[in-house]
């Protein structure tokens, strides 16, 4: 009620009460003219609140917000999410995520991961693959794909990284490949100073995509993850289906040499073989077996490939070997060159070695020889 309505109600309050008794008329009148009164007096505040501009009432309209029923993010009335920016997701902002690794420990985060650094360069190729090369923070020394990493700092290496260059790209999840003693030490240090690490076991195909789906739930993407093991098993299935009735030639894969290693039966290699359309012929357990070239001639492959990287960066021709002129792959100019990222690391070009090998093993079911690689034609014996 304005002051010029209050004013009017006492003036007619006042006339009333003064009113002698014996004007009834009169006293009646001044009582209408009251109700009147009161009435106008609480009608027009409400007209003109009734009147404002939408928005405009206490409170803006966009700033209050409406809480989900399921205790969640908190909703703005103008479509967007309290404290995000356009277009980012309920997803992609949402609450806490949970892995278990396969160490059996559980990872939880307490929002999908951002700033991710890989202590293995094929997750790093697995992120990428899946579109999240943003999300990369940092990298080790000898990793330097996909390309759009290699300006990221350098946090030491894969066995050895240094904790407290860890620690200065601010990373909200570390990812690490089982193995040897030296990786999980640096594990430990890294969770001694309150950084998530996630640590995952890839001996195979079925390992590999196991790990992919669990980074797909710590990202806040499962879906990316789906998508990408669905185009490879769609590749590996392609493969399958040309080699299914193909005998499967004896493969032996050299890890390293001199000194020699091979691929063992719980090595991503052999997978690649199987899936190839071929056989791993050392059966040893553990990724990499030591073998004396005693047990190299007694196993005689029929197909030798031999890796070029960290591990073996200046392979020695097998056919220049002592003792190697003997073996069935070496009599029949099948030993290849392949390159050690594709074919040891796992990752998405693992995919692309069962591709090539299929090839070169089975290659009438192609209907091509694929071409031979200079290496091999050195090493063959005359």
């Amino acid at each position: 009620m304005t002051d010029r309505m209050r004013t009017f109600v006492r003036q007619v309050a006042t006339t009333g009460a003064t009113t002698p008794p014996h004007r009834p008329c009169r006293t009646l009148a001044v009582a209408l003219l009251l109700l009147a009164a009161l009435a106008i007096a609480f009608t027009v505040p409400a007209a003109a609140h009734a009147g404002q501009p939408a928005g405009q009432s206490g409170v803006h309209q966009s700033q209050q917000p409406d809480r989900r029923a399921d205790g969640g993010a908190t909703v703005r009335t103008d479509g967007r999410t309290d404290g995000r920016t356009d277009g980012q997701s309920d997803r992609q902002a949402g609450g806490a995520v949970s892995i278990t690794d396969d160490t059996g420990r559980e990872v939880r985060l307490p929002h999908p991961a951002r700033r991710i650094v890989a202590l293995y360069g094929a997750f790093n190729e697995l992120l990428a693959a899946m579109d999240m090369t943003d999300r990369v923070a940092a990298r080790t020394a000898a990793d330097e794909e996909p390309a759009a990493i290699r300006s990221l700092p350098v946090i030491g290496t894969h066995m050895r990284p240094s904790p407290e260059m860890v620690a200065a790209v601010a990373p909200d999840l570390v990812l690490q490949m089982e193995g040897r003693r030296e990786a999980g030490e640096a594990v430990e240090g890294l969770r001694a100073l309150g950084i998530p690490v996630a640590v995952f076991r890839v001996g195979s195909f079925g390992e590999l995509f196991g790990a992919l789906r669990r980074m797909g739930t710590l990202t806040g993407e499962p879906q990316r993850a789906t998508a990408l093991e669905a185009a490879l098993r769609t590749r590996l299935d392609a493969v399958a289906a040309r080699v299914a009735d193909r005998p499967r030639p004896a493969v032996f894969f050299e890890v390293r040499y001199p000194n020699l290693l091979a691929a063992g039966a719980d090595s991503i290699v052999t997978d690649i073989i199987a899936h190839a359309g071929g056989r791993n012929c050392v059966t040893a357990e553990g990724r990499v077996a030591r073998l004396s070239e005693e047990e190299l001639l007694r196993l005689d492959p029929a197909v030798y490939l031999l890796q070029r990287g960290p591990m073996n960066p200046e392979p020695e021709p097998p056919a220049t070997r002592p003792h190697y002129a003997t073996l069935s792959a070496i009599r029949n100019g099948r030993v290849r060159e392949v390159d050690e990222a594709r074919y040891s690391r796992p990752g998405p070009r693992a995919v692309d070695a069962v591709e090539e090998l299929a090839r070169y093993l089975h290659p009438d079911v192609w209907g091509t020889t694929p071409a031979t690689p200079a290496a091999d034609r050195k090493q063959t014996a005359p």
